[in-house]
C-alpha cells in the first residue's frame, strides 16, 4: 500500500451543537456545523465529506497531509484551528466546542461494512460529551456568558488584556520570593487594571475554559524563555487538566512536548488548579497532573477551603503549594473564630504539602495575623499589586531561584508519609465545615 494512498477518517464532534441550537435557533446550529466543514478545508486541504449528521461531520483525509506529524497531534491542531476563533452568526460571536476522533484506515473505503467499522473505531476515541442548556432562563444565561466569554477572547487576542505579575513572598521579608503569579488583567483606557474573572466564570460555565487556558499557558512559556530566572505560575481551569481535551491523546501536546524538551522550563513552572468548580473527570486530570509532574513541573492548588474538590482528590494530586482561599484572611478581622480558621486551615494544608501560601493580605493587620500564625508565604495587594514588571533586580531573581528550587524541590515526585495521610483523614470533617464557611463570605 503507498502513503498517497492511504487515508483517516476523522469524526469532528461539535460539542456544544444542542446548547447552540437551544440559544440561537436549528440555523445557528446548522451554519455551525457547516463553519466546521468549511474550517476543516482550510486546515486539511483536500478532503472528502462523508456525512454531516447532526452535532457530526466525518471526512476522509489523505495520509499525506498527517505523515509529518502523529495523528493525536493533527486531530489537536485541528480542532484548535476550529475553535481558536468564534464562529459569527447573526451579529453574534459563538465559541464551538470541538473534538474528533480518527481511526487509520488504509486504502479508500470501501464497503459499507468497512466504513461502519471504521466509523466506531472513529467514535470510540471521542472523548467530549455533549453540553447542554435548559430552556427558559437557561438560554438567556447562556447567551449572556457567549457574550461574556468571547469578550475576553477578543481582549486577549486584541491584547487588551495582559498577563501581570503578583509576588508571593515571605510576610517578614518582602524581598525574599518565591514566584510571581499570572494573573489577567484588562487595561483601561486611562490604563487602569480591570479584573476578568466575571468573563473567565463565563467562559467555565461554558465549558471553555480551555480556549483561554491554553493561550495563557503558552504566553508564560514565553516569559520563562524570554527570563532564564523567572519562576512562575498560571492558573489552570479544573475543566482544562486533560491530555484528552480534544479527543484521545489529543489535549496539550505541543506543552508537553515543549517541556520535555526544555526541562529548564518545565522546572520553573507551576500550574496552578484553580479550584473554583469541581473536577469533572478526576481520572482524566490525576494523570495529567502526574505527567507535568514527572516532566518537573510544580503543581499548585488555589482557594483551599472554599473549592469544590474534595479532600480525597487534593491529597491524590499531591500538590507541590496549596494557597488558602483570600476570604478567611479578609474576614479574619470580623471576629476571634474567624482569626483561629485562618490557624486551622494553615495547619490542614500543611498536611498536603510543605509550601503553604495564604492569600488576601491586602493590609498590615492582614500581615500581622498572617506572621503570628506561622504563614510562610503570603500574596495580596500590600506586598504588592499585580503589575506588568516583575519587580527584582538580577541578583534578586538568582536569589529567588534558589529560594524557589530548595522550598518546592523535596516536594517534587515524593509520597505524604503516611501519618500526614490519617491527619488529613481525621481533618475530613473540619474540611467539610469551610463550605458554610465559605457561603459566609
Amino acid at each position: 500500500m503507498k502513503l498517497h494512498q492511504a487515508e483517516h477518517l476523522l469524526i469532528i464532534s461539535l460539542n456544544n451543537f444542542h446548547a447552540i441550537e437551544a440559544a440561537y435557533g436549528p440555523d445557528a446550529a446548522r451554519a455551525a456545523i457547516d463553519h466546521l466543514c468549511h474550517r476543516a478545508r482550510q486546515h486539511l486541504g483536500r478532503i472528502g465529506l462523508r456525512s454531516a449528521d447532526g452535532s457530526r461531520i466525518m471526512l476522509t483525509a489523505r495520509y499525506p497531509l498527517m505523515q509529518s506529524l502523529p495523528v493525536e497531534r493533527l486531530v489537536e491542531k485541528l480542532c484548535e484551528a476550529i475553535d481558536g476563533e468564534p464562529f459569527r452568526y447573526n451579529g453574534c460571536d459563538i465559541l464551538l466546542s470541538v473534538s474528533a476522533g480518527q481511526a487509520f484506515v488504509g486504502e479508500h473505503l470501501g464497503r459499507a461494512q468497512e466504513m461502519e467499522a471504521s466509523a466506531r473505531l472513529a467514535a470510540s476515541t471521542l472523548r467530549q460529551s455533549q453540553i447542554v442548556v435548559r430552556r427558559g432562563e437557561g438560554v438567556a444565561l447562556y447567551r449572556r456568558d457567549m457574550e461574556q466569554a468571547a469578550a475576553l477572547l477578543r481582549w486577549v487576542q486584541d491584547g487588551e488584556a495582559v498577563l501581570s505579575w503578583r509576588p508571593v513572598s515571605r510576610p517578614r521579608d518582602g524581598s525574599t520570593i518565591l514566584y510571581y503569579e499570572a494573573m489577567l488583567r484588562r487595561v483601561g483606557e486611562n490604563g487602569e487594571q480591570m479584573d476578568c474573572a466575571a468573563n473567565y466564570a463565563a467562559l467555565e460555565r461554558l465549558g471553555l475554559p480551555h480556549l483561554l487556558d491554553r493561550l495563557l499557558v503558552r504566553d508564560v512559556i514565553r516569559e520563562l524563555e524570554a527570563d532564564p530566572a523567572a519562576c512562575l505560575s498560571v492558573a489552570v481551569s479544573p475543566h482544562s487538566l486533560s491530555s484528552n481535551l480534544h479527543g484521545q491523546g489529543a489535549g496539550w501536546t505541543d506543552l508537553i512536548d515543549r517541556l520535555g524538551r526544555e526541562p529548564s522550563l518545565a522546572r520553573r513552572l507551576v500550574i496552578e488548579i484553580g479550584d473554583n468548580s469541581g473536577i469533572a473527570c478526576f481520572r482524566d486530570a490525576l494523570s495529567f497532573v502526574r505527567t507535568l509532574r514527572g516532566l518537573g513541573v510544580r503543581i499548585s492548588v488555589a482557594r483551599f477551603g472554599s473549592g469544590q474538590a474534595s479532600i480525597g482528590q487534593l491529597m491524590a494530586l499531591s500538590p507541590d503549594v496549596v494557597k488558602l482561599d483570600s476570604p478567611f484572611m479578609r474576614t479574619a478581622y470580623e471576629s476571634e473564630r474567624n482569626r483561629l480558621r485562618v490557624g486551622h486551615l494553615l495547619g490542614l494544608a500543611r498536611t498536603m504539602s510543605s509550601t503553604v501560601i495564604v492569600d488576601g493580605v491586602d493590609s498590615p493587620w492582614h500581615l500581622h495575623i498572617a506572621a503570628e500564625e506561622g504563614a510562610e508565604w503570603v500574596t495580596g495587594s500590600h506586598l504588592g499589586r499585580p503589575s506588568a514588571r516583575r519587580g527584582w533586580t538580577k541578583g534578586d531573581r538568582v536569589t529567588s531561584l534558589s529560594t524557589f528550587t530548595s522550598a518546592l524541590h523535596h516536594h517534587q515526585f515524593s509520597e505524604k508519609p503516611a501519618r500526614h495521610v490519617a491527619q488529613s483523614l481525621l481533618c475530613v470533617h473540619a474540611t467539610r465545615a469551610t463550605s458554610a464557611i465559605s457561603d459566609s463570605v
